[in-house]
């Protein structure tokens, strides 16, 4: 005769079975629920950063270019306008958060590249220009954050880019550091994982899968292992001691799938797919241990937005 607790055991993995499926339902999966749309306009090629326990995505296109700025509080689920980002509309621009402030600069406002910077304080809700980077202006560049700093590089002004920058808010300068060590390229994925930030994938003459670690305190590159596919337009962010990589395409077809990025073993590891449509050059920001990828383009333009929980 089976125990009482027997029977819990062995009703268990039906009920989770069960309980899997009704959420299942529609391709929300329990590690991807859905979330909030973004109030604004669907769009591409925004900017995505977090501060604190609040996630932040701003510009883009759609036809035309965007300037508007919106603030997500995951708790709640529910987004905030905010102040209009400060310089002009503009899409392809590359965006971070160094401590309590968030950073949107250069990109593309359909008669220039850019090179400008402007930081957003989300106490006062107010936009401040910032030192211009000195170089190339462009769109298409990666960033991370390390430490107290940021670091950016690469993009497209007409001409492919491999120059790396650091940019250290609290003394508004820029300083050029060893060049990123791949092709030159743009539209590239990166993050950060302690002290050291990850770089690669991206489009050149084609798209590429290598994938870089750079170690700021030795201002050098070391070449890791490949991501599993080559592509550009992905979205990317960092949780603990964990990397992401999920959508972009190939050139041949947009994408949903999920890589994590184990530094310490070296090692990328398929994950859960994103279960929204495919699609390339959608943001991805990180806040309290959750991952968020929204907005894009699959041949429409996107607004949805999913949670990740790993």
């Amino acid at each position: 005769m089976k125990t009482h607790t027997e029977n819990i055991f062995l009703l268990l993995p039906v009920f989770l079975l069960l309980f899997y499926g009704c959420i299942k339902e529609d391709g929300i999966t329990p590690n991807w629920p859905k979330k909030a749309d973004l109030p604004g306009n669907a769009r591409d090629f925004a900017v995505g950063f977090s501060i604190g326990s609040k996630g932040y995505v701003g510009t883009g296109e759609n036809g035309s270019y965007m300037k508007d700025f919106w603030e997500y509080e995951p708790a709640a689920n529910v987004w905030t306008e905010k102040a209009n980002f400060g310089g002009t509309a503009r899409g392809y621009a590359t965006g971070f958060a160094v401590g309590n402030k968030g950073y949107i600069g250069l990109g593309y406002d359909g008669s220039s590249y850019k090179t400008d910077m402007w930081e957003y304080d989300p106490a006062a809700n107010s936009w401040i220009q910032k030192t211009s980077l000195p170089a190339a202006a462009r769109d298409g560049a990666a960033a991370f954050v390390a430490g107290n700093k940021a670091y950016l590089g690469t993009g497209w002004n007409g001409t492919r880019l491999n120059d790396f920058w650091e940019f250290y808010p609290d003394s508004n300068q820029w300083t050029q550091k060893a060049p990123f060590p791949g092709s030159a390229r743009s539209f590239c994925s990166a993050f950060a994982i302690g002290s050291k930030g990850y770089f690669g994938i991206g489009i050149s003459g084609q798209y590429n899968s290598d994938f870089y670690e750079y170690n700021p305190a030795g201002n050098t590159w070391a070449q890791k292992a490949n991501f599993p596919e080559a592509r550009a337009y992905a979205s990317s962010f960092s949780i603990g001691d964990k990397g992401y990589i999920c959508t972009g395409t190939d050139g041949n077809k947009y994408q949903n799938d999920l890589w994590e990025y184990d530094a310490s073993a070296d090692q990328w590891i398929q994950r859960e797919e994103f279960p929204g449509s495919s699609r390339k050059q959608a943001v991805g920001f990180s806040v309290n241990g959750r991952g968020y990828i929204g907005t894009g383009y699959n041949g429409d333009y996107l607004k949805d937005i999913f949670e990740y929980w790993p």
